[in-house]
């Protein structure tokens, strides 16, 4: 099975992992390449796949919440440091506030997309306990070959 993936070495290896053969592509080629046979799968959210049309052309999604992507808000310490106590703890209330209500709007996004994949015929597969097993078991490998890559310090950071 070819699957397209971001452009990341976890998800392809993730992907080797599980026994398919990863691709990764821009997503300007993921519709002709499903239309042409040659992508059997595409890792995304099902806000994605929906929004790129992937479900018009794909029956099967698997619910398998394998990863997890983040958008970071960073700020310059020092910089921060400096501003006045107040203004820290505004900007970090609001940074609270964005965080919660981007979660209960991807929430949201993913359920209207369920109901869209469905609308449109497709079946949602949620793995059962057992299954979500198998899964974290066969992916297993890439940390112990996370902890021969990077070193003690930087892995502690990660909680690897």
């Amino acid at each position: 099975m070819t699957i397209r993936v971001l452009p990341s070495k976890v998800q392809e290896r993730t992907f080797e992992l599980l026994g398919a053969t990863p691709r990764v592509m821009d997503l300007s080629e993921l519709l002709p390449a499903i239309k042409a046979g040659t992508l059997d799968a595409q890792e995304n959210p099902f806000s994605n796949t929906t929004t790129y049309g992937v479900h018009k052309y794909h029956k099967f999604h698997t619910a398998s919440n394998h990863f997890y992507l983040s958008r970071p808000i960073f700020f310059h310490r020092l910089s921060f440091d400096a501003w006045p106590k107040d203004l820290q703890q505004e900007m970090r209330m609001a940074v609270r506030g964005a965080v919660e209500f981007q979660r209960a709007l991807h929430v949201k996004e993913e359920e209207n997309a369920m109901a869209e994949i469905r609308k449109e015929g497709g079946e949602i597969i949620e793995l059962t306990p057992d299954e979500h097993q198998t899964f974290v078991d066969a992916v297993k490998p890439i940390y112990g070959e996370a902890r021969g890559q990077y070193d003690r310090e930087l892995r502690s950071l990660a909680n690897v």
